[in-house]
């Protein structure tokens, strides 16, 4: 771990973290907005802003001291050609563990719809008393895939918390939720982009005071191009978890209502068409290869309809088979001797569940796909049995 703290600073009650891989473009506008919140709502505390960065080239650690603040800055980055999320949220925690600090809050380098609030948002349930504190926001239907179709469907249907946001990317969290993080084993996934759920499940499973925070709306860059890497190391980091407790919720019989702090209703956002061809192209292209493993997991009704997608290379995985595919992998999960080729045939099922979702949903409104998204949350629950049966 690589530190420039040109203003000395040694302690803090508040830190506020930007991870950040080249970045350059955007990070200066969320270090204005992180400042201006902590000017504006928390002028008698003692408060930082750390850029965990992976050593960028594009000159992100000159745009995030140049950004117009009075806050004081610290930088820190990982050595040259370590990269990963998790590691820079792994070097938050233990500056905020070494700078004291009451309340840290972590913020994606890329948004563009921060404000000021968001800081007094987030911040101010942590020093009330809550240990953890996730985003409750609307986001472009395009947006989200991996949590909309399966990290809250999971997190909803078979853990039984409602969460909207697990990985939202955006969160708040006590210093002792940091010093139990640091003392949890971490795996590869987790230093990567599977953190964020690393992060919501290790609250969950030790019973922490969790809440979410309506923050109106996220815009950021998309994360499209980074999905494949992406959707790996999340599932993998989640699946592995799930597995380790399967005895700790398979009894659940009712969703635990995590509060939503503010009010509930959330903004309007405008219409945007979906990319449905790509994710169908990913999906059929790569299906040929990954079926050998698919047809020894998936059950045989299963099996049947994806056969005929496969042979004519056309078709739609809807919510019908979704659920029961993504509990049948979990399931062989448990045992299997490959997990990581499992869980990218998996991901090769999971675009063609994305375009399927787009081709029939694209015309809505955000705010219309968004039920949808419950509702499919909601069936994850209502179905669980065809896996606990299983799992018995």
């Amino acid at each position: 771990m690589k530190i420039d703290n040109p203003q000395k600073i040694e302690e803090a009650e508040i830190v506020v973290g930007i991870p950040s891989y080249n970045e350059a473009k955007t990070i200066g506008f969320v270090v204005e907005q992180v400042s201006s919140g902590l000017e504006k709502y928390f002028p008698n505390k003692k408060c930082a802003i750390i850029n965990l960065d992976n050593n960028s080239n594009d000159g992100t650690k000159e745009a995030f001291f140049h950004a117009q603040s009075n806050i004081p800055r610290i930088y820190v980055s990982t050595p040259n050609g370590l990269k990963g999320k998790g590691y820079n949220f792994h070097n938050l925690f233990l500056m905020i563990k070494k700078l004291e600090a009451k309340a840290g809050l972590v913020f994606d380098a890329d948004l563009r719809s921060i404000r000021g609030d968001w800081i007094k948002k987030m911040a101010t349930p942590i020093l009330d008393g809550y240990d953890f504190i996730t985003p409750y926001y609307i986001r472009c239907k395009t947006d989200a895939t991996i949590t909309n179709h399966l990290i809250y469907p999971l997190t909803y249907g078979l853990l039984g918390y409602d969460i909207r946001q697990p990985i939202g990317g955006d969160f708040a969290f006590s210093n002792k939720m940091v010093k139990i993080w640091l003392k949890e084993e971490w795996l590869e996934t987790t230093y990567q982009f599977g953190i964020d759920i690393f992060m919501t499940m290790i609250a969950i499973l030790k019973g922490m005071k969790i809440a979410q925070v309506n923050l109106g709306s996220k815009e950021h860059n998309l994360s499209t191009p980074k999905l494949g890497p992406m959707f790996f190391q999340v599932v993998g980091t989640f699946f592995k978890i799930i597995v380790d407790h399967f005895d700790e919720f398979k009894s659940r019989t009712e969703i635990i209502k995590i509060p939503i702090l503010d009010e509930k209703k959330l903004p309007i956002l405008a219409n945007k068409q979906p990319e449905e061809g790509l994710f169908r192209k990913i999906f059929l292209d790569n299906l040929a290869g990954y079926w050998p493993i698919i047809k020894k997991i998936v059950s045989v009704p299963v099996k049947e309809k994806l056969e005929v997608i496969y042979k004519n290379k056309d078709g739609q995985i809807h919510s019908d088979i979704w659920f029961k595919i993504v509990y049948d992998f979990l399931l062989a999960y448990k045992s299997s001797k490959n997990k990581p080729a499992l869980i990218h045939a998996l991901s090769c099922l999971y675009y063609g569940r994305i375009a399927s979702f787009f081709h029939d949903n694209g015309n809505l409104t955000p705010e219309d796909a968004e039920k949808k998204v419950v509702k499919r949350a909601k069936l994850f629950f209502k179905k669980r049995d065809y896996f606990l049966k299983k799992l018995n």
